[in-house]
């Protein structure tokens, strides 16, 4: 992703001179699954160990489960730390919950200001960052990210600290201060009441954390899964390595306490959660609650993750409202070849969870004598915990009596089975006020075949959705005729009192005219929300089209929607009018953001034609800046207070003019203007950015993703300040961050894939590029790079069909050309290949495409790569990818050629990184102590081949630990390890520390 910056423009277009090696890549190998245990029924008895529930005094609950698979349990686990102390960089300022095997904690981390988060401390061991890792939605607590600390050795797995409660807690705090009047709204005052607590602990950091009420929380009895063969933990990573991922927060999470002078209630109409929370009754607020938690679910579910221990203490209500599921550390990969389908032992591992919040099938698979196996707990398990705490919600009390705690055995665990199979109360008949159609629905949900329930979460959380609407249930029955007439009356409202015959024809008509009116007004309403979603649809493609420009066709269609845009919104530059009729019926937020996005619409207008004007003539040129000097002289006037960007552009504009003392007055008047807002920041991010100021602009878009957590554009542009420093995994970060505030728009995913492949995560990579195609199938650069990505994983028949449909596009160039060909020769299409390339020859010959070509052939017929890459040379002395090629040609025969050739290459562009590989190689033969600055340049822009040449290179120098290092880094980015424990190169790190530990590293795998 070369980020083509023409003035302070920082987005970039695409690039297909990534990483991508052209060498053969071999699919990485498949997860061994641990050995089965001993005994079977011992392991099932084990899972019995009931234990106290933990403390759930705020809203990070751990889990307390006996020892997880793999984990000794004994003396030999790190003891882990207690408030007060740093661990890995985080210093330990509360403790937000604790179990048996983990504590979470408020901390801070120092290497980036001291921003609060949530720590997780455990033993370095389970899968559940894996698991967190692949589950990117808004109702899903996200992970910053993971690290194993080789001091201590605990694993640090680092979240955002989003404010709020548990579940558990809100619901108890609500229950004890709600009156027989008051509505939802006791669940935003019981969210504010235990936020407010938790400062106070983090101040004084001494105050014990308060239990949860025993009635409640007492039965949330916990289930250890069966102990499975102990494995070795994994190697710490060097100090070469970069686990820490800074993880975006993902939605409106909550306003900065200094902006709420106006109240909570004014705090409210800025954040939807709560402003819904707060005017709903408990009933619409529980089902709307647990709808968000079904579509969460139905994330985890569709990447083949199981929950396994959902309950009110594992959902998060963050400080905004939303509600987000927490603890996955009993989650299992559900997906076809996962974990828990090929080895019943692996499955039965993963049996674990809390009692009264388990399905009859889940009971049953804990049984020593049960019928069920564990396969059997699948995700309509989930929705069965799910329908629990729906009806807890509702109906205020548990569905079923729960056990005492510590009275854990297989009597009790028989007993709950038993009441769960007779099938759940009615909640109307605890609670008359809960409507027949939602009672239906828990019903459905609590059934005990799993064939009756919803078939997904998704279903569920569709019917909640349309109960929330008014619309009679899809998935489930719908029993009361007189609700249904209900739900009808209150969707069609002006009907219902139009057909009124207890008043008099003069009241009729009254009423009619009323009616009409309303009506009138109620469809201007529907009228201004809809061409709001359309402006701001438009606007945001027009953004990315005005930004983009590596293709001048694509700034020319932004130039045209840009006009089509700001004419459909009434904008009439030319008397200083920002909006049409339509907006006076929005609110006043919304009439501000659209004067906003008017305001950067005509700011990108005038500037694009500035940009697109560089290489024309002279006279055309003055004319794009004149014009865009006078379009910004008016819109400053319209605007009233014109932001500071407008003046430091004009500035620019001005001074290109000649006309120094008025760029100097606009600088002034810019300087008296210092940023305050988002976008003020965001703006002035994007200049400091264009200057090449990377620290400045960095502070600036942090600054401006504090002031609002979900914009766009803020993240987007701190993802490019962050690849263009090469930190790459903060720039997925970034991506992930634009993605969660905009999924359905393809730009995001599409970045996203680029900073993944630069991240030596090429799996990650390929579902973020196949998330932007479906979103927009002809999106070429999308395309191309999947393709690219496809070839590195060896995939060549799927790249293959993608290079081709970017070569219909148009799009097609010698790199892409070469892949191509590449993708032909690896499925035995050679003549294929040659016929490709003769015919691109023919048309256009080119250095390029010699080189390219020279390429393909090196291991199929090198004289004749070696006469391309002479062409090519012959031509432009100075090819990179010739010399390259020559290198490869040339190595087996003459070294100090080979050498030269390379040193040429790399001089030549620095950025081809296959020839930094082989030089590091042939520099590492000679002893060159050189080799380290070729394989620092390696590890600071990964791949799997990059990091694996890069250990080549120092096993042969002797640096056998770092070797080590980037061996097992390699492999988990998904090197073959088959290949690696071949290769003579590494013969020497054989029986050293940590080799056979490097090998056996699982690879990370996008879903």
């Amino acid at each position: 992703m070369a980020v083509d910056r023409p003035d302070d423009t920082p987005f970039a277009d695409w690039d297909l001179e990534s990483e991508r090696s052209l060498d053969s890549y071999q699919p990485a190998p498949h997860r061994a699954l641990p050995s089965r245990p001993a005994s079977e029924s011992a392991a099932r008895e084990a899972a019995l160990d009931f234990e106290e529930p933990i403390s759930a005094s705020t809203a990070w609950s751990v889990s307390s489960t006996g020892p997880a698979p793999g984990r000794g349990g004994g003396a030999s686990d790190p003891e882990l730390p207690r408030v007060g102390a740093e661990v890995g960089g985080f210093r330990l300022v509360a403790e937000l919950g604790r179990g048996a095997f983990a504590r979470v904690f408020l901390a801070r981390e120092a290497s980036l200001g001291g921003r609060l988060v949530a720590l997780k401390v455990s033993a370095a061991e389970g899968d559940e960052p894996q698991a967190l890792a692949r589950l990117q939605h808004a109702n899903i607590v996200p992970v910053h990210s993971v690290r194993d600390d080789p001091a201590t050795g605990l694993r640090l797995l680092c979240m955002p600290y989003f404010g709020g409660a548990n579940l558990a807690q809100v619901l108890e705090e609500s229950w004890a201060a709600r009156g027989p009047d008051s509505r939802g709204r006791s669940l935003v005052d019981a969210l504010d009441m235990l936020s407010r607590r938790l400062p106070a602990q983090a101040v004084e950091s001494t105050r014990p954390a308060r239990r949860p009420d025993p009635s409640r929380e007492g039965a949330s009895i916990r289930v250890d899964p069966p102990a499975t063969a102990p494995r070795p933990a994994p190697s710490s990573p060097s100090g070469l390595d970069r686990p820490s991922r800074r993880f975006a927060p993902l939605r409106l999470l909550r306003e900065r306490r200094d902006e709420a002078e106006g109240g909570e209630e004014a705090r409210d109409e800025r954040l939807p959660s709560r402003r819904f929370l707060r005017g709903a009754d408990p009933v619409r607020a529980a089902a709307w609650i647990v709808a968000r938690l079904a579509e969460g679910l139905d994330h985890a579910h569709s990447r083949g993750l199981l929950h396994r221990d959902l309950k009110p203490s594992n959902v998060l209500i963050a400080g905004d409202g939303t509600p987000m599921l927490l603890d996955f550390n009993l989650s299992v990969d559900a997906a076809p070849g996962g974990a828990g389908e090929d080895d019943e032992s692996v499955a039965r591992a993963m049996l674990g969870g809390t009692l009264p919040y388990m399905a009859p099938e889940h009971l049953d698979a804990l049984d020593p004598e049960g019928a069920t196996p564990p396969g059997a707990v699948d995700e309509r398990s989930d929705l069965y915990s799910l329908g629990l705490i729906l009806f807890e919600m509702l109906a205020g009390e548990p569905a079923f009596q729960n056990p005492a705690a510590g009275g854990g055995s297989l009597a009790t665990l028989r007993r709950m089975l038993a009441e769960r199979r007779a099938g759940a109360p009615s909640i109307r008949s605890r609670r008359p006020e809960v409507p027949p159609s939602l009672d239906a629905l828990v019903a459905k949900c609590l059934d005990p075949d799993p064939g009756r329930r919803h078939r997904g979460a998704g279903e569920l959380a569709e019917d909640l959705g349309r109960f929330l609407e008014d619309l009679p249930m899809k998935h489930g029955p719908e029993p009361s005729l007189a609700e249904r007439a209900r739900k009808w009356a209150r969707r069609h409202p002006s009907a219902c009192s139009s057909s009124s015959v207890a008043f008099g024809a003069v009241a009729l008509i009254v009423l009619l005219l009323f009616g009409s009116w309303q009506v009138f007004e109620a469809m201007q309403g529907l009228h201004a929300r809809l061409k709001l979603r359309q402006f701001q649809r438009d606007a945001l493609e027009c953004r990315f089209l005005l930004n983009t420009f590596g293709d001048p066709s694509r700034v020319g269609r932004g130039l045209d929607l840009a006009a089509a845009t700001l004419d459909a919104a009434g904008v009439d530059e030319a008397r200083g009018v920002l909006g049409g009729a339509w907006t006076r019926r929005l609110g006043a937020d919304e009439r501000g953001d659209v004067r906003r996005s008017v305001v950067e619409l005509v700011l990108q207008s005038a500037h694009a034609r500035v940009v697109l004007a560089r290489k024309a003539p002279e006279a055309a040129r003055r004319d794009a800046l004149e014009e865009a000097v006078a379009r910004l002289d008016g819109l400053e006037e319209a605007a009233g207070d014109a932001p500071s960007i407008l003046y430091r552009r004009r500035a620019r504009y001005r001074a290109a003019l000649g006309d120094a003392a008025g760029a100097a007055a606009d600088r002034r008047e810019a300087e008296a203007r210092p940023a305050s807002t988002c976008q003020d920041w965001t703006a002035l991010g994007m200049v400091q950015f264009a200057d090449g100021d990377l620290a400045a602009a960095e502070r600036s878009l942090r600054t401006a993703t504090d002031l609002d957590l979900t914009s766009f554009w803020a993240w987007f542009a701190l993802g490019h300040c962050h690849f263009e420093q090469g930190r790459f995994e903060d720039a997925v970060a970034d991506f992930t961050a634009c993605v969660v505030s905009r999924p359905d728009f393809a730009w995001g995913h599409f970045n996203r894939g680029l900073a993944l492949a630069r991240a030596a995560r090429p799996r990650e990579a390929l579902d973020a590029y196949t998330r932007a195609l479906a979103l927009d199938p002809t999106f070429a650069e999308a395309r191309a790079d999947r393709g690219l990505v496809e070839l590195e994983l060896d995939l060549p028949d799927r790249a293959e069909a993608d290079l081709r449909d970017v070569a219909r596009q148009g799009k097609a160039d010698a790199r892409l050309a070469a892949a191509l060909a590449d993708a032909l020769m690896r499925q035995g299409k050679g003549d294929e290949a040659e016929r490709l390339f003769d015919d691109l020859l023919a048309r256009s010959p080119s250095p390029d495409l010699h080189a390219a070509r020279g390429v393909v052939r090196l291991d199929s017929d090198p004289v004749s790569a070696a006469r391309d890459f002479r062409a090519a040379l012959a031509e432009e002395p100075g090819h990179a990818l010739a010399h390259y090629g020559m290198a490869r040609v040339v190595r087996s025969r003459d070294r100090d050629a080979a050498l030269a050739h390379l040193d040429l290459a790399v001089a030549a562009d620095p950025g081809l990184y296959e020839a930094v590989e082989l030089r590091a190689l042939e520099r590492a033969r000679r002893g060159d102590r050189g080799t380290l600055d070729d394989v620092d340049r390696l590890v600071a822009n990964p791949t799997p081949n990059r990091l694996y040449n890069a250990a080549c290179a120092l096993a042969i120098l002797g640096d056998a630990p770092r070797a080590v290092d980037l061996l097992g880094r390699a492999i988990r980015s998904g090197f073959p390890a088959d290949r690696a424990a071949i290769d003579p190169d590494l013969a020497s790190l054989r029986g050293r520390p940590g080799y056979a530990a490097a090998l056996a590293r699982k690879p990370v795998t996008g879903r």
